[in-house]
């Protein structure tokens, strides 16, 4: 869903660069002991829009630059050995602390829920079986919030924090259903999959929200199967590899097909 620009967003938006630029401009007349951030010019602007998906994600970008606007925001600090900017120092943290909310809802999810195969719900939890996303946010969750900041150059603390934001970054789940779909499709048609059966899927997973299709997509082995199906098209290398997987891409797309009531029964 396209973020509305009504005018009082608009005002918001252009109060808000404006102080930044102008305090890029004062700070830079003083001269001062580290690199300034650059202007918010036009086409940073466009681009930082069309980074954000939601008001909720570019409200949280707006608020960084206030960080460096805010009284003293520009003054280096040292906190536990680290000497920046006092926006940064602050930017950091806040990205840290969102990172944290979001990875122990995830992991805590995984360690509770238990996978879905075939319309039945199979005996262990994603983390007991050591799923592969599980161990893949709990390492991610590690390293980045066990940063040793000590020693790094401003371009390497720079990274670290777009490492931060990019993996605080909400999916837009309009755009995750969307694609979803068309990777579906192609994937079907690649191995090729009854038509009739097809679009009775693809009507149906079409047809719930996004929300309800992000979490269907999560849980349910059968539905996410098709996205490493899809993967492995790029990988084969020989007809009988292409006809073996194939097999096994028609046998999951049937099942789906065929428990597609009993899939979509909490969902529907």
């Amino acid at each position: 869903m396209a973020i509305r620009y009504d005018k009082k967003f608009t005002n918001e938006i252009n109060r808000i660069v404006r102080n930044y630029n102008s305090k890029i401009y004062r700070l830079s007349k003083g001269g001062y002991g580290y690199d300034l951030p650059k202007k918010i010019d036009k086409e940073a602007l466009n681009a930082l829009k069309k980074s954000s998906s939601t008001r909720r994600e570019l409200r949280r970008k707006l608020s960084d630059l206030e960080l460096f606007t805010q009284r003293g925001g520009e003054k280096l600090v040292t906190k536990r050995g680290v000497t920046l900017p006092k926006y940064q120092h602050e930017r950091i943290k806040k990205y840290q602390r969102l990172l944290k909310y979001q990875t122990t809802r995830k992991l805590n999810e995984m360690r509770t829920r238990k996978p879905i195969s075939n319309a039945k719900e199979e005996p262990f939890t994603f983390s007991q079986y050591g799923s592969r996303d599980y161990l893949t946010l709990k390492a991610k969750r590690e390293v980045l919030l066990n940063k040793n900041l000590e020693g790094l150059s401003q371009k390497e603390i720079n990274t670290y924090i777009d490492k931060l934001i990019s993996n605080t970054k909400r999916k837009d789940l309009n755009v995750w259903q969307e694609n979803y779909i068309s990777i579906l499709e192609d994937t079907a048609l690649s191995y090729g999959y009854d038509d009739d059966k097809l679009e009775v899927i693809v009507s149906r997973l079409s047809n719930l929200s996004p929300r309800d299709f992000d979490d269907l997509a999560f849980v349910n082995r059968n539905i996410n199967a098709i996205i490493y199906s899809y993967k492995a098209l790029s990988d084969i290398q020989d007809a009988k590899s292409l006809r073996d997987v194939g097999d096994d891409v028609i046998q999951n797309l049937d099942s789906i097909y065929d428990n597609l009531d009993e899939i979509l029964k909490d969902y529907e």
